[in-house]
């Protein structure tokens, strides 16, 4: 099963480190893949930002929305999990919900 993630997620006002953590755990201990969900045409910039702040390492692929990947969807306004931002203050609560799956 993936774990797909929105590309906003890792932007601020979250912050990018508990976004690493997040795939550090789903590919670890749960998931096959981690995928980031990326707007059309932005994922080279998203490649980049996570590149760039060290949050790629557990990241398998950048996704488009119209690719049609399945799995469990962490989103800010549709998916199996829907959550404004990630940070210290909800990463428990993010990483409580994976476990439990």
């Amino acid at each position: 099963m993936n774990l797909i993630i929105d590309a906003t997620l890792s932007e601020p006002p979250s912050e990018i480190h508990c976004f690493r953590d997040i795939t550090l755990y789903g590919k670890t201990f749960i998931f096959e893949d981690v995928l980031v969900l990326c707007p059309d045409g932005t994922r080279t910039i998203y490649r980049d930002w996570l590149r760039n702040h060290g949050a790629l390492d557990f990241v398998s692929d950048l996704i488009r929305y119209k690719d049609q990947e399945t799995g469990y969807k962490i989103h800010t306004k549709e998916g199996n999990l829907v959550i404004p931002r990630v940070g210290a203050s909800n990463l428990d609560q993010i990483i409580s919900v994976l476990m439990n799956l």
